[in-house]
């Protein structure tokens, strides 16, 4: 009597697991839905750095008009060289003076101009020796240094549309000027592949506009096809016609 219990013990034991065909749909269904919701995720997570970057840019543009107020409605320029000694904001001492260390004393954090999306190798880490490249470009045919030191920027007065006026973006670099070179081949080419606008985020880029205000836009690329490696591969310049403007005057 006890055998035969402990058999029938055992047969249920052994009904109890899976057979291999039944752990094999089981891990297709996992694989399937591992395929569908991993771009979710990483969509979200994007979504979510995105939001981030917007939140810095907004911060960059209250600074921006903190600075004006200062500097009787003077945007800060783009030009490196100053005509003093300017401390960065890690102590290093130089002779440059670019529109994030004007901005910075209203600012006050580092982090704020590292876009959370961007390559490690274009964080800034509050130094001169690291400035060579940057997560937000500004838009040089827009913040120009208007005096000889280049020290005074552009004046709001003078600024046609400042809703659709690019000022600052995401980028490579500390600053770029979009419309150079131009030909009647590629006139939408902003600088080349080391100083330019880059789509980041969801195959687009947040811009803060003269106003202050921050948007995300999409952005093309040109051509479609090509390798996003290539340097004939970059983002295509907004026009007027999509309601951006780079020049203060609002011809483009």
């Amino acid at each position: 009597m006890t055998t035969n219990v402990k058999q029938v013990e055992r047969k249920k034991a052994f009904h109890k697991g899976f057979t291999l065909i039944e752990l094999l749909v089981v891990i297709a269904i996992i694989s399937i839905l591992a395929a569908i919701l991993f771009p979710v995720f990483a969509r979200a997570r994007e979504n979510a750095r995105r939001a981030s970057c917007m939140s810095n840019l907004k911060q960059i543009g209250l600074g921006v008009m903190m600075y004006t107020q200062d500097y009787d409605e003077h945007y800060p320029s783009v030009n490196w060289a100053g005509t003093g000694t300017y401390r960065f904001p890690n102590g290093d001492n130089s002779s440059a003076n670019p529109w994030y260390v004007k901005i910075y004393p209203y600012v006050k954090s580092i982090q704020v101009f590292n876009c959370p999306s961007a390559d490690s190798s274009l964080i800034w880490d509050g130094s001169y020796s690291s400035s060579g490249k940057f997560t937000y470009g500004a838009n040089q045919d827009f913040l120009t240094g208007l005096s000889s030191s280049g020290s005074a920027g552009q004046i709001i007065a003078a600024v046609d549309k400042p809703s659709q006026t690019v000022m600052i973006l995401d980028s490579n670099f500390q600053s770029f000027t979009p419309w150079y070179p131009m030909t009647s081949a590629n006139p939408y080419y902003p600088w080349d592949a080391t100083r330019a606008m880059l789509d980041r985020h969801l195959d687009g880029a947040n811009f803060l506009f003269a106003d202050g205000h921050v948007k995300w836009h999409h952005l093309q690329r040109s051509p479609d096809s090509c390798d996003p490696l290539s340097t004939s591969c970059r983002t295509l310049l907004p026009k007027a016609s999509e309601g951006i403007y780079w020049y203060a005057d609002g011809t483009r």
